[in-house]
């Protein structure tokens, strides 16, 4: 089955799409659905990528929608909007610094030249982004490598005529009935697509769709504002992620996961005090406070006897919570960046032998 250049890149993925799964069996293609989102988002801000969108890849994606091919030596997946933006928050720009780049996202300044919107791999951000073509004002497919976009590679209907091509020659040296993998993991690495809409506002929305049994949420990067009660219906989970999430307190609720290994509530400079419920955390072993903005802990945490790791970097600690000397099995204790007087940090560290007191 030859690819032709002058055929609908359409028709021509679904006849490629057909050969793989007639040749490799169903895992070898699929869609993603157009509403999966990744659960980090790096920037808060994000950006309108219609107008970097070419004509014929709209066309393309209002056909087949997000689709994907694997013949497991080769592939390619074309990513739904959500992913388009965080994946595209992630990228450089050709001979501009990443510092000055990041810095305008961050506040919500920058203005995108690129936009992601296929990958083989999203391992450090591969993969093909349209942008302005560098000879005129054409929108033109890049290669995107280790996160920046390289160089250019045509009009979407040539690059995908040449990507098709490249697919069907991989296709023919692979063994009947391999099953390759779906080659981005973009499901297990999204939040979950709940059927119909929650009931629940705002932050509540996005933890409703997991599923009560869950083991993990991350949810790093996402502008929360604030930890719903209903954390506490998660009883099963082991680890909760919640870096730059604009928390300003910890529900009460927090005490009820009794499972809870890990909890990173990181870079939250507004969250300054923590619940005592937080004691109740049996199984915790790490807990992330670094760059809060924390003056002192609630006595409560020398209930956690499972308590290893606790980082308390850049947080606006001046004196060591009486707590910490009543926690011998502490074994990493980061107080990095902090205005606690030396003697103190002296004093802790003959309480606590076995602990590495980590200071700068």
């Amino acid at each position: 089955m030859a690819v032709s250049k002058k055929a609908v890149p359409a028709t021509a993925w679904k006849r490629l799409e057909k050969a793989a799964v007639q040749k490799l069996g169903k895992h070898s293609a699929g869609r993603y659905a157009a509403e999966l989102e990744p659960r980090v988002m790096p920037f808060a801000s994000t950006f309108d990528p219609a107008p970097l969108l070419p004509p014929e890849y709209v066309q393309f994606v209002k056909a087949l929608g997000y689709r994907w091919v694997s013949t497991g030596t080769s592939a390619l997946a074309f990513l739904p909007p959500r992913w388009m933006l965080g994946l595209s928050q992630q990228m450089g720009e050709p001979e501009r610094k990443w510092e000055t780049v990041r810095a305008e996202r961050e506040a919500g300044t920058h203005a995108y030249q690129f936009v992601m919107f296929a990958s083989r791999d999203i391992d450090d951000v591969n993969g093909f982004c349209f942008g302005r073509s560098e000879n005129g004002d054409q929108l033109v497919v890049w290669n995107v490598e280790d996160s920046v976009p390289e160089s250019e590679l045509g009009p979407f209907s040539t690059w995908i005529a040449e990507e098709l091509g490249a697919l069907e020659a991989a296709l023919a040296g692979e063994e009947e009935g391999a099953e390759p993998d779906e080659p981005l993991g973009l499901e297990g690495e999204s939040l979950p697509v709940k059927k119909g809409k929650s009931s629940r506002p705002g932050p509540a929305a996005v933890l409703d769709a997991f599923p009560r049994t869950v083991k993990e949420i991350l949810l790093n990067g996402r502008k929360l504002g604030e930890l719903p009660t209903m954390i506490g219906e998660f009883t099963e989970l082991e680890s909760l992620w919640l870096r730059t999430t604009g928390l300003q307190q910890l529900p009460r609720e927090l005490g009820l996961l009794g499972k809870l290994k890990e909890l990173d509530v990181s870079f939250n400079p507004a969250l300054t005090a923590l619940p005592p419920e937080l004691g109740q955390l049996q199984a915790l072993e790490s807990l992330n406070l670094n760059r809060t903005g924390l003056t002192t802990l609630p006595d409560e945490l020398e209930q956690l006897r499972r308590l290893m790791f606790l980082d308390l970097q850049a947080t606006e600690l001046k004196t060591l919570p009486p707590v910490l000397f009543r926690m011998p099995w502490l074994r990493a204790l980061d107080l990095y960046w902090t205005t606690i007087p030396a003697e103190e940090i002296e004093r802790l560290r003959r309480a606590l032998p076995d602990c590495k007191v980590g200071v700068s």
